[in-house]
């Protein structure tokens, strides 16, 4: 079951909702920003709220950093697997301007840059996954939300869809890059709305 601060689903929704119009009365685009930790469920609830607000998403995973970038210099500083100067120069900024955006999503498996996109027509954008409470990015985020699932259904997940070598990867690696991020940027703060998972979905 989902749970929203202590709220039910649809109180969350209400309460989304009105902060939603309360942000849109001077008529600009609205950002939401989506954080936590992996298998917190930000995936999911990034689709349910784009269905409601007729929002589109997009993800930080599209703009993690090249493999060949990943030195231990870089990811030694909190948020360094993330390319934010990229995520912001390519669709943030000429989004927020009412520019059309154009990006490339990196290929994780492949090792390289996707053919360009366009990001498609929108009020509402939702980005969805950790590190978008980067500095860079944050600046340009309306309404910030993270999600605090406990740890035990997190780890649970990644068991049930994760192989061997990934889930080791994950604690050895990926996991303790969050930690040092979230830490560092102490997250979530008083102004992000919080969300999460009690038991199974």
């Amino acid at each position: 079951m989902m749970r929203y601060g202590g709220m039910d689903e649809a109180g969350f929704t209400a309460a989304l909702m009105e902060n939603v119009a309360e942000k849109r009365r001077g008529g600009e685009r609205l950002l939401i920003t989506l954080d936590g930790p992996c298998a917190s469920g930000k995936t999911t609830l990034a689709g349910k709220m784009a269905e409601v607000l007729h929002a589109v998403v997009v993800h930080t995973d599209d703009f993690v950093i090249p493999h060949a970038q990943k030195t231990k210099e870089r990811l030694a500083v909190p948020g360094g697997n993330c390319d934010a100067d990229r995520l912001v120069g390519e669709v943030l900024s000429p989004w927020k301007r009412g520019e059309t955006a154009r990006f490339c999503r990196y290929d994780c498996k492949r090792a390289c840059m996707r053919e360009p996109e366009e990001l498609p027509a929108c009020d509402t954008l939702i980005l969805e996954g950790s590190y978008c409470n980067l500095p860079a990015i944050r600046e340009f985020a309306d309404i910030r939300l993270f999600m605090n699932t406990p740890w035990e259904i997190r780890e649970k997940r990644l068991r049930e869809r994760e192989s061997e070598d990934s889930l080791k990867r994950f604690h050895d690696l990926w996991i303790p890059l969050e930690n040092a991020y979230f830490e560092a940027y102490e997250l979530p703060d008083p102004e992000c709305m919080l969300c999460g998972t009690d038991g199974e979905t």
